[in-house]
C-alpha cells in the first residue's frame, strides 16, 4: 500500500528525472532519458489516483502549452517557431497520458534530437513533463513541495514528497531538466544533485544524506552490443557511491529474476577534468570539420562535411553539453551526490536498436521498475528489523 507519510522525509530515497532532448550521447549512446521521471510519476499516480490525461494543447507564437485533465499546466518554447503542420501533429496527442513524455513525443514526431536540432519535439516534451508535475502539486499542495530550476535558462519543475510504502517512509523526487528554446540538454540539476534552487528541496527530503536509488534511462551504447535481451544495468562506484544501495539493487533484480549486470568498471568514478577533456575532444572534431569546410570546393565535399557535422552535433555533442565540467567532477554523469546512492538503468539489445532506432519506455518497463522499487523497500525493511 502506498500513501503519503506523516513524516517530512524518509529513511531511503528514490529519485528520477527527464533530460528533455537528451536522446543521444557519445560512444553511440541513444536513450530514453525520461524513464526516471516516468517511474516517479507512476508511483505518484499510485499514491494519488490522479489522472495524467492531456485535455488540451494550445499555442502562443513559439510557445506550446499543455493542459491536463487534473488542472496541471506546462509549457515549452521552440526557438525557431512552430509550423502549422507541426501544430496539427501535436494536437493529435490530446487524450494521451503525460506519463512517458519521451514515448509520447516519439509517437507524434518519430524521433527526437537535442542540442537545438529538433526544437519543437524537445519543447513539447518539456511542456508535457512540466504539466505532469504541476498537476500533482496543484491537487495536493499540502503534500508536495515544488520548486523551479534556476540554472541558466532552464525552467523545469522539481517535485518532491515523502510516501509510506508497507511501513517504510521514502523520500521521492522528480525533476524536469529543460532549457528555454528546446535546445538542451542542460542537466546540472539531475539525480539528487543539490545545486542552485534544488539544494533546498534535496536537503528538506534528506536526499543528500540517506541511501538513494537514482532511476535512469532506457539505453543502448556500443559497449552493450553483446546483450541479447533487455537487461537492467546497476552502477555505483565502491568508493564514490553507496555500495549498500548497489547490493540492494542486485538483490532486488535477483529475487525478481530480472536479467541484470553490475558495472564496476570505473564508469561512475568521479574523475577530475573528465568531462572537460571530452568537451575539448568534441570541440577539436568540430574545428577540424570547420577547417575542411573552409577549403572545400565542390558541392559534394561541402554537403558531406556538413552532414558529418550534423551527426556530431545532433548525437555526440549530447554527451558533453548535458552538464557543467566542474559539477560533473562532483556528481558524475547521473547526478549522484557522493556516497549517497547508486543508479539503475535498463539496457536494450543491438537487435532492438536495429528495429526501433531509439529506445522508448513502455508500460511493461514501468511495471518492472516499480517492482524493483517495491522489492528494495522490502529488502530495506528487513534490514531495519535486523
Amino acid at each position: 500500500m502506498i500513501k503519503f507519510s506523516e513524516n517530512s522525509f524518509g529513511s531511503i530515497g528514490v529519485v528520477g528525472h527527464v533530460g528533455c532532448g537528451h536522446c543521444h550521447s557519445i560512444n553511440g549512446q541513444v536513450q530514453d532519458d525520461s524513464v526516471g521521471l516516468g517511474v516517479v510519476l507512476y508511483i505518484f499516480q499510485k499514491a494519488t489516483k490522479l489522472s495524467l490525461g492531456i485535455s488540451d494543447i494550445t499555442f502562443e507564437k513559439n510557445k506550446i502549452v499543455v493542459k491536463l485533465k487534473n488542472g496541471g499546466i506546462g509549457y515549452g518554447v521552440a526557438r525557431r517557431g512552430i509550423t502549422s503542420f507541426e501544430k496539427d501533429i501535436i494536437l493529435k496527442l490530446i487524450g494521451e497520458e503525460a506519463l512517458m513524455s519521451h514515448s509520447v513525443v516519439l509517437k507524434a514526431f518519430g524521433r527526437i534530437y537535442g542540442q537545438g536540432v529538433l526544437e519543437v519535439p524537445v519543447a513539447l516534451q518539456s511542456a508535457i513533463a512540466n504539466a505532469a508535475l504541476d498537476g500533482f502539486y496543484k491537487n495536493f499542495p499540502d503534500k508536495f513541495k515544488m520548486i523551479k530550476e534556476d540554472v541558466g535558462d532552464n525552467y523545469g519543475y522539481i517535485l518532491g514528497t515523502t510516501l509510506n510504502i508497507s511501513g517504510v517512509d521514502i523520500s521521492f523526487l522528480g525533476t524536469v531538466n529543460c532549457t528555454l528554446g528546446g535546445i538542451g540538454p542542460n542537466e546540472d540539476l539531475e539525480g539528487n544533485s543539490n545545486y542552485f534552487s534544488k539544494k533546498s528541496i534535496v536537503e528538506d527530503l534528506k536526499l543528500d544524506k540517506i541511501p538513494t536509488v537514482v532511476l535512469e534511462s532506457k539505453l543502448f551504447n556500443d559497449s552493450l552490443s553483446h546483450l541479447k535481451e533487455d537487461t537492467f544495468i546497476i552502477r555505483g562506484d565502491k568508493e564514490d557511491d553507496n555500495y549498500e544501495v548497489v547490493k540492494m539493487l542486485l538483490e532486488a533484480c535477483e529475487e525478481l529474476n530480472y536479467p541484470h549486470l553490475y558495472y564496476d568498471n570505473n564508469s561512475m568514478k568521479r574523475k577530475k577534468d573528465l568531462l572537460k577533456s571530452k568537451t575539448f575532444e568534441i570541440g577539436k572534431r568540430i574545428e577540424e570539420l570547420g577547417m575542411k569546410l573552409s577549403i572545400a570546393n565542390t558541392s559534394e565535399e561541402k554537403v558531406n562535411i556538413v552532414a558529418e557535422l550534423a551527426v556530431l552535433v545532433s548525437e555526440d555533442c549530447g554527451g558533453v553539453t548535458f552538464m557543467s565540467n566542474d559539477i560533473h567532477e562532483e556528481i558524475g554523469g547521473a547526478g549522484v551526490i557522493k556516497r549517497t546512492g547508486a543508479v539503475l538503468s535498463l539496457a536494450v539489445s543491438k537487435e532492438y536498436i536495429e528495429e526501433h532506432g531509439i529506445p522508448y519506455l513502455t508500460r511493461e518497463d514501468l511495471e518492472k521498475y516499480y517492482s524493483i522499487v517495491l522489492k528494495i523497500v522490502s529488502i530495506y525493511a528487513k534490514k531495519i528489523i535486523k
